[in-house]
């Protein structure tokens, strides 16, 4: 494997581990914030070191990828986050938090899978989920356009 599959592989191994965390965080109730920080710190040293540990494997010093993985880690950590939390709370009672979380945290679980056997996909996922933060904060800014500060 040369650098370029190095880097693909701890870019979605880093990625992985921030949904994967993102997912459980997105079912934590509000008022506790701390084990979602615990969550957050534990993907972002997940991500530095599954990055770090990919391109020391090839024979590349591994600092660089600690910074890069925890950036990629906590990004997915948001994302997956937002995703379970916002889904959770339209489902109302017709849907377990559970459930989505699971469900989001097996498409990190298959993204960490496929980075290893196939690792360009990882850049895939990248793209995927820039778009979906992208769509989100557009359609977040769309929510109240209409609406007027009466004073």
């Amino acid at each position: 494997m040369d650098l370029f599959l190095a880097t693909c592989q701890g870019l979605g191994l880093a990625l992985a581990a921030g949904i994967v965390a993102g997912a459980i965080a997105g079912t934590v109730p509000e008022r506790a914030r701390g084990l979602t920080l615990v969550l957050l710190l534990a993907a972002a040293i997940g991500g530095a070191l599954a990055f770090g540990a990919s391109l020391e494997s090839e024979d590349h010093p591994a600092w660089p990828g600690w910074p890069v993985g925890a950036a990629l880690a906590v990004l997915a950590f948001g994302i997956a986050r937002g995703v379970v939390s916002g889904a959770a709370s339209r489902a109302g009672g017709g849907g377990s938090p559970a459930a989505i979380a699971g469900t989001v945290a097996l498409v990190g679980l298959v993204l960490a899978v496929l980075s290893v056997l196939v690792p360009p996909v990882a850049l895939v996922f990248l793209g995927g989920l820039v778009v979906l933060s992208l769509r989100r904060r557009r359609r977040a800014d769309e929510k109240y356009e209409g609406l007027r500060s009466l004073r």
